[in-house]
């Protein structure tokens, strides 16, 4: 009686000794799902964008590309078909166009993946004339309007970007094989061409059919290729100095020995009255 007693408290030792060791041994392990979603998880320091904007003949070009430098493809969703909303605002802050606003887009849930490594690019072009939008300075801004990148929420981390935008009416002088061509208003003008001349020193002023604005100073010459002279360069005149009536005018011209102007060119900058 008393081995059968002993027997079964070495049993009972043995039993409760396997059940810690099994109880010891089993360690949660992460699930399939979990690891997956680690996988995926995209790092957005490695999300880069970048805004182009450029001008011709009124007609805006808005470019916005965007680059995954992750080793994983970005898989982002938008509530609709529109990717990009370019807003354009004139130096008051009012808009005067928007993707959203002034565009229809299909009303379904859209994907887009852009692979590891690699980038996409969304082209968006506004034509100023068509649209009666007026002169002057604007800034451009470009939102990416996804919602979630691999199944996650996106939160503004993917900020919206700007640039700034001149528009201007554009004066062309073609003379004597020179092509000059003058933008800008309001006492700022870009001027931009070729003028030919096989002369050294080349002169410009700038009048107002009264006043001197801008005194005889030798013209800035970006680049000379025999008597190519390729023009690049900007004017700044005080807007207290520009005339409430009158036209302001770039005078280009050429001096002989005796000081004497031997060839011209006219262009006028901008009519005020």
């Amino acid at each position: 009686m008393k081995k059968r007693y002993v027997l079964l408290f070495a049993c009972s030792l043995l039993l409760s000794g396997c059940g810690a060791n099994s109880e010891k041994e089993i360690k949660p392990t992460p699930s399939t799902k979990q690891t997956i979603e680690q996988n995926n998880e995209i790092d957005l320091k490695k999300i880069s964008t970048k805004l182009e904007v450029t001008e011709a003949n009124g007609l805006v070009t808005m470019k916005y590309s965007l680059r995954n430098s992750d080793d994983i493809p970005a898989n982002f969703t938008f509530p609709s078909a529109q990717i990009i909303d370019f807003t354009i605002k004139n130096d008051k802050g009012e808009v005067v166009y928007q993707s959203s606003k002034d565009m229809s887009y299909a009303q379904n849930l859209t994907k887009i993946e852009v692979p590891n490594a690699s980038a996409k690019v969304w082209e968006e072009q506004v034509n100023f004339p068509d649209n009666s939008i007026p002169y002057g300075n604007y800034e451009v801004s470009a939102n990416f309007v996804a919602t979630a990148v691999n199944d996650k929420k996106l939160n503004g981390e993917i900020a919206a970007l700007t640039q700034p935008l001149s528009y201007h009416k554009l004066t062309t002088i073609n003379e004597n094989g020179s092509k000059v061509v003058i933008s800008g208003e309001n006492g700022h003008y870009e001027i931009k061409g070729t003028y030919l001349s096989e002369q050294d020193e080349i002169f410009y002023s700038v009048e107002d059919g009264h006043n001197n604005l801008i005194d005889e100073t030798i013209l800035p010459v970006k680049i000379k290729s025999g008597s190519v002279n390729l023009l690049d360069f900007s004017l700044d005149i005080p807007k207290e100095s520009l005339p409430n009536n009158g036209v302001v005018t770039l005078i280009i011209y050429e001096k002989n020995k005796d000081d004497q102007v031997t060839k011209s060119i006219n262009v006028a900058l901008q009519q005020f009255e």
